[in-house]
């Protein structure tokens, strides 16, 4: 089996590569680094010439509406025809609760997942397969790194998982011929987003004070917490702790 994996130089995608190699899976990591620009297209045919199924795993650091929406509806429609010019099917990484309108206009990354995920379906239909990942815990971690004495965090209800633990199940997903249309994979545990960076800190042993900040009711609301997600992982906050 042969896959592209577009977004396959970044922290996730390129764990993701190493795990489909091991696996058995002949892959082609598509980044800027390999002359691939997704936003663009440049490249993007020449990496997907000869694959079996193409993998969208591209993310973008920034969190405005606009430009999220901008940069993964670009990605999709450039991915999707690629797709379609080599008849493959696309399986893309999403985030559980990014279709729901009040998510997504609460938060900007969400707006730019609606967006991939609006062009997918337009797109692809059915040859597109969504998996759809809650939060991990390392997001905790990236607040805390902006540093200060005091840090605010959105008060997220979520059910969080490790990075790890999505990328085993994601690549279990590629290789899956019957995959579904949609996939959910969630954590083992409900949490607040507020409380794991807590814990982070103090066994850190860290002065930081880690405080909820105004956030939308709807994030405190659990619709961030897939009902019957199709996965659960294993690893828990304790387990993610005593490894880090």
């Amino acid at each position: 089996m042969r896959v592209t994996v577009v977004g396959g130089t970044g922290q996730f995608g390129a764990a993701l590569c190493d795990r489909l190699a091991d696996l058995g899976v002949d892959v082609t990591r598509a980044g800027r680094s390999t002359g691939v620009d997704a936003v663009t297209g440049v490249g993007l045919d020449d990496a997907c010439t000869g694959a079996d199924l193409i993998v969208d795993v591209t993310s973008t650091a920034s969190r405005d509406g606009d430009d999220t929406a901008e940069f993964f509806g670009a990605v999709a429609r450039n991915v999707s025809r690629a797709a379609t010019a080599a008849g493959v099917p696309v399986v893309y990484l999403t985030i559980v609760g990014a279709g729901v309108p009040a998510v997504a206009a609460a938060l900007g990354h969400y707006r730019g997942k609606a967006e991939q995920e609006r062009v997918y379906a337009a797109e692809l239909g059915d040859r597109a397969c969504a998996v759809a990942s809650v939060q991990w815990f390392s997001l905790a971690e990236r607040f805390l790194a902006a540093g200060g004495d005091v840090v605010e965090l959105p008060d997220l209800r979520c059910r969080p998982a490790t990075v790890e633990d999505v990328v085993r199940a994601f690549a279990d997903v590629v290789v899956d011929q019957d995959r579904p249309a949609y996939v959910s994979v969630a954590g083992p545990a409900e949490l607040d987003l507020v409380d794991i960076a807590r814990r982070i800190v103090a066994r850190d042993g860290s002065a930081v004070r880690v405080v909820p900040a105004d956030s939308d009711a709807v994030l405190r609301s659990g619709v961030l917490i897939p009902d019957s997600p199709d996965v659960v992982t294993t690893t828990t906050l304790d387990m993610w702790l005593d490894g880090r």
